[in-house]
This record gives structure tokens, C-alpha cells and sequence, in this order.
């Protein structure tokens, strides 16, 4: 961070909103204890901002259990963001219109520093159940992750290719770095990448980039998604490639113009 961006930094609301952001779906309750150690903050500083929060109604605690859970406040606070958020009232018209006509799943994520965060989604009514992250830096192993790094300069690229962590989650999932290039190379060629059953058992998509203005770095990226019940990866691509790329291009266009 630049020297007088530095000068103006709240280092405490930083320390406050990493806080909040440790609970999620997988994570929906913490003690003080496991909150200090995962942050490294001393314990009154952890102690003082998270009882701070409770009493501001963003964290409620268990009077038994002494457990950390999010309050009703922090519900206040995400619905008023998420409708507050400028671009998703030109994403939802676009993404409506394409799941109305071809009655098909799809998420839009966007792009932040080495994350992707899911900002809208629409489902069939036959979508497979399954659990992912708002937010992921699962990057390697899904068709939206793969969608951004393809897209990426060469610098950023390897910088998060090496943060990714190669887990070998499904016998398709990509763990070698040269195959993932390759893979990535495929991508940039067609102007879309694929999963296949790479992240979730039965679980296929297609994602192709949210490109910006004026150097189209990768601002995020919507995905079809699909199971090996209702089509084959190829099938699915074949049907809808140019419906996804045409998306994404009328997606780039309108977050190109709310980026100023």
C-alpha cells in the first residue's frame, strides 16, 4: 500500500471487519480464543473489538457456551449492502433474461484480490443440492476460478497460481501447475473455461470472464452450471457456449460503465 494511502488507514476498523469476515457458512461460530489465534491479535484487543460488536447487536454470544455467532445486525448490514450494490441492479436484469429463456443455473462472481465473491445467482428448480462458498479462493477447480486466471496478466497469474493449493479433491480435479496452464491456455483460446467434476461430484459448468476497461483485467466471471444427469460436458458446451459468452459480454459492458 502506498506511503500516503498508509497515512489515512484505520488499522482498528480493518482489525474489526477481519473479524466479521471470519464468519461464514463453514465457519458460523468462533470462540474469542480461536478468533485471536486465527487473526494473531492479543487477547484484549480481540476481547475489546469483539465485545465491541456484541454490544453493537453484529456478534451475539452464548451465555452457556460463551461461542461467537453472527448477530442480527450483521443481517441488517448485508441486506443493505447487497441492495445498495450499484451493479448487481444491471447484473440481475441480464442474468434474469437468460435463466427465463433457457431455464438454466447461473452465479455471478466477482473478482477481489485473490477471491472470488459470489454476487447473484439463479438456480433451476432441478439443480443439484450442493454447498459453495460466498466467498472462495478456490481458484484451480472451478470453471469461474479458472475463467479469471485465464484472463489474468502473466505476473498475477503465477502469483496466485502458486497460493492455490492443489488439493486433489475428486479424480478430475486438476493438481499438476503444467496441466493447469494447458488448461488455461484452452481457455483463453475459446474465451471460456470448463469444470468437469472437478469441485463437486455430478457437478459441471462452463464460466467465461466479466472483463474491464481499458486493459480488460478479469473483474469476475458468470457460469453455466449443470449435472452429468441432464447433460455431458460436451453436450452442455456445445448448447450454450455462445449464450455464455454473449452474457458475459453484456455483463462486461455494464460493469465496464458502473467502474466509471
Amino acid at each position: 500500500m502506498p506511503k500516503e494511502n498508509k497515512d489515512y488507514f484505520a488499522k482498528t476498523l480493518e482489525k474489526g471487519i477481519r473479524i466479521l469476515n471470519l464468519f461464514d457458512e463453514n465457519h458460523p461460530n468462533w470462540s474469542l480464543t480461536e478468533i485471536a489465534e486465527q487473526l494473531k491479535f492479543n487477547m484484549t484487543s480481540a476481547y475489546r473489538l469483539v465485545n465491541t460488536f456484541v454490544e453493537l447487536g453484529y456478534l451475539k454470544k452464548d451465555h452457556q457456551s460463551k461461542r461467537l455467532r453472527l448477530g442480527p445486525m450483521s443481517f441488517v448490514l448485508g441486506n443493505r449492502l447487497l441492495y445498495g450494490f450499484e451493479t448487481n441492479k444491471l447484473i440481475e436484469p441480464l442474468v434474469d433474461e437468460i435463466h427465463s429463456r433457457h431455464n438454466i443455473s447461473i452465479d455471478v462472481t466477482l473478482f477481489h484480490s485473490r477471491q472470488l465473491v459470489k454476487v447473484y445467482r439463479r438456480e433451476t428448480s432441478n439443480t443439484l443440492t450442493y454447498r459453495q462458498d460466498a466467498v472462495s479462493e478456490l481458484l484451480y477447480c472451478t470453471a469461474s476460478g479458472k475463467a479469471v486466471l485465464a484472463f489474468l496478466p502473466a505476473e498475477k497469474l503465477n502469483e496466485l497460481i502458486k497460493s492455490q493449493s492443489f488439493t486433489h479433491r475428486l479424480e478430475n480435479t486438476i493438481t499438476d501447475v503444467k496441466v493447469l496452464h494447458d488448461d488455461l491456455e484452452r481457455a483463453r483460446q475459446k474465451g471460456y473455461a470448463l469444470n468437469n467434476e472437478e469441485y463437486i461430484n455430478g457437478l459441471i459448468a462452463i464460466a467465461a470472464p466479466i472483463l474491464g476497461r481499458p486493459t480488460k483485467y478479469p473483474l469476475g466471471a458468470v457460469s453455466f452450471t449443470s449435472t452429468t444427469l441432464d447433460h455431458t460436458l460436451a453436450g452442455f458446451t456445445e448448447q450454450y457456449a455462445d449464450v455464455l459468452c454473449d452474457l458475459a459480454k453484456r455483463l462486461s459492458d455494464v460493469c465496464r460503465g458502473s467502474d466509471g
